[in-house]
């Protein structure tokens, strides 16, 4: 049976980034697992706009602990993405390993690291692993899914 990723990431908001994430990403990731994608998912119902968001969360949140396997959480921009870093900390508490793929240059975290700590040590508390390619996190998903 193929296990399911579920992809975190920012990449959906501008258009700048969703080309890569739909041309280069998420065939990547889809050559190893099945994809869960957040940013295929309708806004639900809801009164207000800010129910619907909320809800919208809740959604991802479900598909993140009951049907991902393991998550791939995309750390570009600094500071990382406040939505997808939530995702990776919900991932781990979950047992779910996370696959942070980071390919942005600057670093954001104390001297050394790519991003805050805590994010770092989620990562590896998850059993997943910290990767900067797309060679490496093809590498990574092998490894995971193998």
């Amino acid at each position: 049976m193929r296990s399911t990723a579920y992809v975190a990431s920012p990449y959906g908001f501008a258009e700048s980034t969703r080309h890569f994430y739909t041309d280069r990403l998420l065939p990547l990731v889809r050559s190893h697992v099945d994809v869960i994608d957040p940013w295929e998912a309708d806004l639900p119902p809801g009164e207000t706009p800010a129910e619907r968001w909320l809800a919208l969360g809740e959604f991802h949140l479900r598909a993140i602990a009951e049907r991902a396997d393991l998550v791939v959480a995309c750390l570009d921009q600094e500071p990382p993405d406040n939505g997808t870093v939530v995702e990776v900390a919900w991932a781990a508490a979950h047992g779910r390993p996370v696959v942070a793929y980071r390919n942005d240059l600057r670093q954001g975290g104390e001297e050394g690291l790519s991003y805050n700590l805590m994010i770092g040590a989620v990562v590896r508390r998850s059993g997943g692993v910290e990767v900067s390619t797309l060679e490496d996190l093809e590498r990574a998903l092998g490894r995971l899914t193998a």
